[in-house]
């Protein structure tokens, strides 16, 4: 079947879960059109060529003075959102021709429309979702689903009614919801519970703008330690001498990241969960004002004995010693599900069970003759 896919574009969580699903959709036959802007355009046209991977501007938030400014971002948010009925246009256009089976949406708000204006099933599959159709009661105190509301507002505005669900969040949450699945983190082949093997050469950081000025003492500790720190994400203005500075890649992150002593990084879901599975020695560092940030650190270090949170505005490098001491005394992990083929299965059997229902209406844009489709393409 073809699926078009729209996802964030801001951070590489959104991306890593493309790649990781699409690869074994594909592997099942499926083909795939993306949709999405930002680092994830060119990750994903990397992977899967540019006639394959197509520009989507998505909302983002704003930084300044190294934290989310929401008073900007709510602006950039309205200017974004004045000229959404001319990008959903743009992007019926480009579909109609290429007839998918069914769209699948990762925290961005045109496809929802897409999808209702072409009668096509939607899929949506995020982990920003949890603050909707997860149990949270239980896990989470009033504090942190107070600061939940503007996520749960997000999501309920961008995807109203989802088909169906997939939440990829490993951290042991339950759904609310009959139509919700939640699954573990959509691990590459590469993570498994064996697959960390330090070399004794480097560490390495995940970091973003609003987080940077923690560098300084993140490198002066590796110096001190005799360890090479490799940043990837974003890059200060003055570069310490014992920092690499490396371009975005996705095997060149993964090796680095199996054979560093530990890591440094923001509290996406993604990375949290890889660093869940092979059991590196992790600290991470929650961007100031983004909420579902501030919960992921909270639930990580609940889950994973070797991952600590680091808060303060400044560090030290006695306080990363202090650090990297506790955590690195525990030897046991919990067991990370990859989710990434029960979503495979649950959209297959998704689209399976679309299609025999869409039989019976005329009007469904789903079931597609082939011989309309031809050797259609999108531009």
């Amino acid at each position: 079947m073809r699926i078009a896919y729209a996802l964030a574009g801001e951070g590489r969580g959104h991306t890593v879960r493309a790649l990781t699903l699409a690869n074994g959709l594909i592997e099942r036959g499926h083909e795939i059109a993306f949709f999405t802007c930002g680092d994830a355009l060119q990750l994903l046209r990397d992977e899967f060529g540019a006639d394959s991977v197509f520009h989507l501007e998505t909302p983002r938030f704003v930084i300044r003075r190294n934290r989310v400014a929401y008073i900007r971002t709510g602006f950039a948010t309205i200017a974004f959102f004045w000229k959404q009925r001319r990008r959903r246009k743009r992007v019926i256009e480009q579909l109609r021709d290429w007839k998918p089976d069914a769209l699948i949406t990762d925290f961005e708000p045109t496809f929802s429309g897409v999808a209702k204006r072409l009668d096509l099933p939607l899929i949506s599959f995020n982990s920003q979702r949890f603050s909707l159709d997860a149990q949270l009661d239980y896990i989470l105190n009033r504090r942190q689903r107070v600061k939940l509301i503007p996520i749960k507002v997000m999501c309920r505005f961008f995807a109203p009614k989802p088909d169906l669900s997939l939440i990829s969040k490993g951290f042991n949450l339950q759904p609310n919801k009959p139509n919700v699945r939640i699954l573990g983190p959509m691990l590459r082949p590469q993570f498994h519970p064996d697959a960390w093997t330090p070399k004794g050469t480097h560490v390495i950081a995940y970091m973003r703008t609003s987080v940077l000025h923690h560098l300084p003492a993140i490198s002066q500790h590796a110096d001190v330690h005799g360890l090479k720190l490799k940043l990837y994400g974003h890059y200060p203005e003055t570069v310490p001498d014992n920092v690499e500075c490396c371009p975005i890649s996705n095997e060149g992150f993964i090796q680095d990241m199996l054979t560093a002593d530990w890591m440094i990084q923001t509290a996406g879901t993604q990375l949290l969960g890889e660093v869940g599975c092979i059991g590196i020695p992790s600290i991470c560092i929650p961007e100031p004002g983004q909420v579902e940030q501030e919960i992921n650190a909270a639930l990580a270090n609940k889950t994973f004995p070797h991952v600590e949170v680091l808060h303060p505005k400044r560090t030290s490098i006695e306080e990363l010693d202090a650090v990297l001491s506790r955590i690195s005394t525990h030897s046991d992990r919990p067991m990370i599900k990859d989710g990434s083929e029960e979503a495979l299965l649950m959209i297959d059997d998704f689209l399976s069970s679309a299609v025999n229902n869409s039989s019976t209406s005329p009007t469904s844009g789903i079931l597609l003759e082939t011989e309309e489709r031809g050797n259609s393409s999108l531009n």
